[in-house]
């Protein structure tokens, strides 16, 4: 097979419709062998997972968010095919951190065009959760947690949320053991950071590269209203100094936690955990440029 297309249809509340029938069009102007699949909620990864080792797609181009994206890489780092993403849903942190351009359908035109790709890493933790951009534990993790409960969506209902967990920030303590050094610390935040920067284009993360062997764990001791101000600047300016950052980078890590905490990764509530192994799986994706 060409091209295996993977779209989720709810993703980000945007309707698709257009863009698949454009995506359609396309493919069939090229004579293309391809193949559209749907996420439904039920059974998503047995289906993609079968297609992939039936139809050897040369290419799997993802529409939605970063975790719909995060749901088939297990799948993707085992079978090789050359990966697009095309950022259409509420968490679009690979977009930013790709910089790719906002036309879905100039990207899928793009992605059908090249055979260039490049390899980036995968974090491999507790052996079974993959994460591909950024994971967090403390504030995010609690704010993605409770937005996920929420029956109301949108911009106004992320604001709420985001208010109410910022205001009433707790800090927890933890351990990180490195291959170089052992660090006690506490902090309302840890992320874990495979690539750089939020959704919004907020850098998090100024040193890492998510082909290099390497992850991050940053640490925010505290945030208050400047602190949030100096991060939207940050945006502009990646060199400016967010004081109550601390970024440790390694190559293996396990944290432990005095209590559990919630842990959300590319996006996704997973569990609560009181310890966290972490591993990079180097190079393990191809993604079209």
């Amino acid at each position: 097979m060409d091209v295996l297309l993977i779209v989720n249809p709810i993703s980000g509340d945007k309707n698709k419709s257009n863009f698949l029938k454009f995506a359609g069009q396309i493919m069939s102007e090229h004579k293309l062998d391809s193949h559209v699949y749907k996420t439904t909620g039920k059974d998503d990864f047995k289906e993609v997972e079968q297609l992939i080792k039936t139809k050897s797609p040369h290419k799997v181009i993802v529409v939605g968010g970063d975790g719909t994206l995060n749901m088939f890489l297990d799948i993707f780092k085992l079978e090789g095919s050359l990966i697009g993403y095309i950022p259409m849903g509420s968490a679009n942190g690979m977009a930013e951190e790709f910089d790719l351009i906002d036309s879905p359908k100039q990207l899928f035109e793009n992605y059908l065009a090249s055979e260039n790709y490049f390899e980036v890493d995968l974090l491999l933790l507790n052996q079974k959760h993959l994460l591909l951009h950024l994971g967090d534990l403390g504030a995010n993790a609690n704010l993605v947690g409770n937005y996920e409960k929420d029956k109301s969506r949108g911009l106004l209902t992320y604001a709420k949320h985001f208010w109410s967990e910022f205001i009433n920030l707790k800090g927890f303590e933890f351990e990180i053991e490195t291959e170089e050094n052992t660090y006690e610390r506490k902090g309302v935040m840890l992320a874990i950071c495979n690539g750089r920067k939020f959704g919004t284009g907020i850098p998090l993360n100024t040193i890492g590269k998510m082909n290099d062997g390497l992850f991050e764990l940053v640490i925010v001791k505290a945030v208050d209203f400047s602190d949030l101000i100096k991060a939207t600047y940050s945006k502009f300016d990646e060199d400016y100094e967010i004081q109550n950052f601390e970024t440790i980078q390694a190559k293996s890590a396990q944290i432990k936690l005095h209590k559990p905490n919630l842990l959300q990764i590319d996006g996704e509530i997973i569990d609560q955990f009181d310890k966290i192994q972490i591993d990079v799986l180097p190079k393990a994706l191809k993604f079209i440029k």
